[in-house]
């Protein structure tokens, strides 16, 4: 009889439950999402050229599911308030606490479980989706991804069921403690602030110095790649820690500041969204906190993405010259040239025979030959020219064009009488400069093919810079691949996150707005006061985590060689969907404080 009470229950509330039910299933998908990457073992040798990735990913793991108990032990603590006064109303009616608990326990478990299996569902889909989208759109062929993958799926089970279990334990124990009248009077219980001058005060100053510390650790794992093994667990906890003392301490200092300062707190319903914040403050913290550090993870995931997007352009820039390499092309190789935008094509004919291959001199003084010469100093590309291609890197560059069975022959440059003299059948060595080589991508990947299938390269070495472009991208889209799909999936997390929790508590917030608008207060005036308060809560773990990204990146100088190179991009992306949940929270929030 009780199980029954305790589903219809959530029938009868199943409106009320939907933003909290919503928030656990995006926490389930999100945490198979990372799962499935960081379980795939296969996935992470095959994509990623770091040795140290998986254990990266590891210390990812563990922050995720901190985050999501914390994330849970709130959802819990929300649903527990909600049904408290009934609670209480079955205790006075005479069932019996252990009875009353068991019906609490089906309830939490119940609403956890299906909650994990629809977000595991979403969550296969998901992965199936986003991955495949930037494969297609990124070109990136990350070998050894599943959307569906048997492990992540048991071990996401495993976890959730698990935490609602004590979820379901911890919410009986706590009713059983909870005095009948307590209960039956929840909503009039005074929640009192305790604040310690004193502790603020060192909370400030450990949690600058925490940051300081986290920061280094990161700052000098970029200039010495051993240290990542300590310097990951070092800078994960003291950046966690340096977070919420900031918040903690840091911002109840700024809002009673500002309370202190007339000229701005009796201003409209400034002094009343000051005490707003500050009550909220203590009660924000760990979410707060969590989602600076989400939004940080999120945006520098999405940051080094691109950094090793652009680090593939640099890299195949510095390979060849020349974006397109062709001997004797035929009509197929001419029709994509036609297709290629701003290109310039330059021809040079020769000759070879067991002693050299020879080329004309005139060709080259009409036409002089780059090459790119690579300075290790400054990691920077030099393009230069030569009427001499037969000397240095330059006749390296000039004769690995060449089929490989014709490259141990010596460049020579001879006048058109002797090049006319020698007995060997001529060639033609067509090479195409364009402005955009990933503009072009698919016409000279089609060349490239097409010489391949002409002379039975497959499987054999080549030049040419679409050759190398595969390697490189190779070399770097496993972890460009994981960076954008780890990116999306924390800030799924982050603003699902704050937003479910700002709502949750909405609905002891309209008795207050509710007064405020009996006593005249116009509703424009009750707008501006919500939207600074929930834009304070959105711009607080926004700006350290952006902080967090800047000190963050240093980490990647090794791999990435210029690491703020484009920053700006990513940090617009995502400010701009970051937006977009402020306004939404922002609506719904109104929707319920202001009927």
């Amino acid at each position: 009889m009780l199980n029954k009470l305790a589903l219809s229950g959530i029938k009868h509330r199943f409106r009320d439950y939907s933003v909290l039910f919503s928030g656990l299933m995006i926490a389930a998908a999100i945490f198979y999402m990372f799962m499935s990457l960081a379980m795939n073992q296969q996935f992470l040798k095959s994509n990623s050229p770091a040795a140290a990735t998986s254990f990266i990913f590891a210390f990812g793991v563990i922050l995720l599911a901190i985050i999501t108990i914390v994330y849970i032990n709130y959802a819990n603590k929300f649903l527990l308030s909600m049904r408290q006064k009934e609670y209480g109303m079955f205790m006075m009616l005479g069932a019996k606490s252990s009875k009353v608990s068991r019906m609490i326990f089906v309830e939490t478990f119940t609403i956890g479980a299906i909650a994990s299996i629809i977000g595991m569902v979403i969550g296969i889909f998901a992965t199936g989706f986003v991955g495949q989208l930037l494969m297609k759109n990124l070109d990136i062929p990350a070998k050894h991804f599943s959307s569906f993958y048997m492990p992540a799926l048991l071990a996401t089970l495993a976890f959730f069921i698990i935490i609602f279990i004590f979820s379901a334990l911890r919410n009986s124990i706590s009713l059983r403690r909870t005095k009948v009248l307590t209960l039956l009077h929840i909503d009039s219980q005074p929640t009192r602030l305790k604040r310690n001058s004193a502790w603020t005060v060192i909370q400030s100053i450990l949690g600058i110095a925490f940051l300081v510390i986290g920061y280094f650790a990161m700052f000098y794992m970029g200039k010495n790649a051993a240290f990542i093994f300590l310097g990951v667990p070092v800078a994960l906890v003291t950046i966690i820690i340096g977070t919420y003392f900031v918040i903690n301490s840091l911002t109840t200092t700024i809002i009673n500041a500002l309370k202190r300062n007339k000229n701005f707190s009796q201003k409209g319903l400034n002094n009343f969204t000051l005490s707003q914040l500050n009550f909220r403050i203590g009660d924000y913290t760990r979410i707060l906190s969590m989602v600076a550090m989400m939004f940080a993870l999120a945006l520098g995931a999405i940051t080094v993405g691109l950094g090793f997007r652009q680090q593939i352009s640099t890299v195949v820039e510095g390979q060849n010259y020349y974006d397109s390499t062709m001997i004797n092309p035929g009509d197929k190789e001419r029709a994509q040239i036609d297709k290629i935008h701003d290109k310039k094509v330059t021809e040079y004919n020769f000759k070879t025979t067991n002693e050299a291959t020879y080329y004309r001199a005139s060709d080259f003084k009409e036409t002089p030959f780059h090459y790119v010469k690579f300075n290790t100093n400054n990691m920077s590309n030099k393009q230069l020219t030569t009427t001499d291609p037969t000397k240095g890197q330059a006749a390296f560059t000039l004769t690995s064009s060449l089929l490989p069975k014709n490259r141990t022959a010596p460049a020579k440059l001879v006048s058109d009488a002797e090049f006319a003299k020698v007995n060997a059948k001529e060639n033609n060595l067509t090479f195409v400069k364009t402005k955009s080589f990933n503009g072009n991508l698919i016409e000279v990947k089609k060349i490239s093919e097409i010489q391949k299938d002409r002379y039975n390269l497959a499987g054999m070495s080549s030049s040419d810079k679409y050759s190398a472009y595969v390697l490189v991208n190779g070399f770097y889209s496993g972890l460009e691949f994981m960076g954008f799909f780890l990116g999306i999936a924390f800030l799924a997390m982050l603003a699902s996150c704050l937003m479910f929790k700002i709502l949750s508590g909405a609905a002891g917030d309209v008795k207050r707005y509710n007064m405020l608008y009996k006593i005249g207060t116009r509703e424009k005036t009750l707008h501006q006061s919500i939207n600074k308060e929930i834009a304070v809560l959105f711009a607080v773990p926004g700006i350290l985590g952006i902080v967090h990204v800047l000190a963050g990146l240093q980490m990647f100088k090794a791999l990435l060689v210029h690491p703020y190179n484009g920053i700006y991009i990513p940090f617009l992306i995502f400010l701009v969907l970051y937006l977009g949940y402020y306004l939404l929270t922002r609506y719904l929030y109104k929707q319920i404080v202001l009927k």
